[in-house]
């Protein structure tokens, strides 16, 4: 029973506690002093507790020396079991761990190719569809130019949203802030620019590249849940470039009421994209109150 206190101590305490988080010098403190205890109940056991259980005792030793002796060699003996006993739980528990991370890297490398097969197969001859809104852009243009320049716009979003990525798989961040304006402009014309909208844009957004339709799923956000139309709380959005990090910010009032429907990748999926590209290189910090909703993104591009 002291051999087992010795080994479970060291495996289960111990070593976890003290030698897993490199607290050398205090895990040998404990080890010298488990040990001791050790030694003393064992002793203690031997000479006063087991005389009074049985006459019939056979002792191991023949002086007090040679007690202790013994007694250090099996401490010694089950301490080293205990040791390989956990170095081997350990190892099986990291490769238990890589697998699972493996797999999990499998399970995302599918996803990926799995969204980027359902992205193509959403372009369904994109060049037809492009002739066919230059066409009714002709078309609309002397009868209705607001019209015509829904249609533009409509066609510039579209272009945008089925565009090749630039860069492994980046683009400009001008041409994302761009898409920005276009979705705002092209929802203005439909409620007779009665939005309440004010868009900042700061510091330089050229040569800067990010994730592309990043920003604009945090812009539909606010189109779909968000009050457009109260002039003392308009929706704001901030775009601001600083030694290459890039700050984004959305702040709208909530709107009481049916929502916007939109066709928007989402925030979940948004952040999931950031955790795959930015990893550590990002912040998204979403504050939800009870009449305004804000999010705050900041990345180093």
């Amino acid at each position: 029973m002291l051999q087992a206190m010795l080994f479970y101590v060291n495996s289960l305490v111990l070593l976890p506690r003290f030698f897993a988080r490199r607290a050398y010098l205090t895990y040998a403190v404990s080890l010298v002093l488990l040990m001791a205890v050790f030694g003393v109940l064992r002793y203690c056991a031997t000479v006063y507790l087991l005389p009074l259980m049985t006459d019939n005792l056979v002792y191991s030793f023949t002086t007090p020396k040679l007690f202790w002796g013994v007694a250090l060699y099996r401490a010694i003996y089950f301490i080293l079991l205990s040791l390989g006993y956990w170095f081997s739980r350990n190892a099986i528990q990291l490769e238990k761990q890589k697998r699972a991370q493996e797999q999990e890297l499998r399970n995302t490398e599918r996803s990926l190719m799995e969204a980027n097969l359902a992205f193509l197969k959403s372009q369904i001859n994109p060049h037809f569809l492009f002739n066919a809104l230059n066409f009714l852009y002709a078309q609309a243009y002397p009868h209705s130019e607001s019209t015509a320049k829904g249609i533009l716009l409509l066609s510039d979003i579209m272009r945008y949203a089925l565009k090749d990525d630039d860069n492994n798989g980046k683009v400009m961040l001008e041409k994302e802030v761009q898409h920005i304006h276009n979705y705002i402009a092209i929802n203005q014309l439909r409620f007779s620019n009665r939005l309440q909208i004010e868009f900042e844009v700061a510091g330089s957004v050229q040569f800067l590249m990010i994730l592309p339709l990043v920003l604009i799923t945090f812009v539909e956000n606010c189109f779909k849940h968000g009050e457009l139309h109260d002039p003392q709380n308009p929706l704001r959005i901030q775009v601001r470039t600083e030694n290459n990090r890039l700050y984004f910010r959305t702040h709208n009032k909530k709107r009481n009421g049916p929502k916007e429907k939109t066709t928007g990748i989402g925030l979940v999926n948004t952040q999931k994209r950031l955790d795959l590209v930015y990893a550590d290189r990002y912040t998204l910090a979403v504050t939800n109150e009870p009449e305004f909703y804000t999010c705050q993104l900041t990345i180093d591009l």
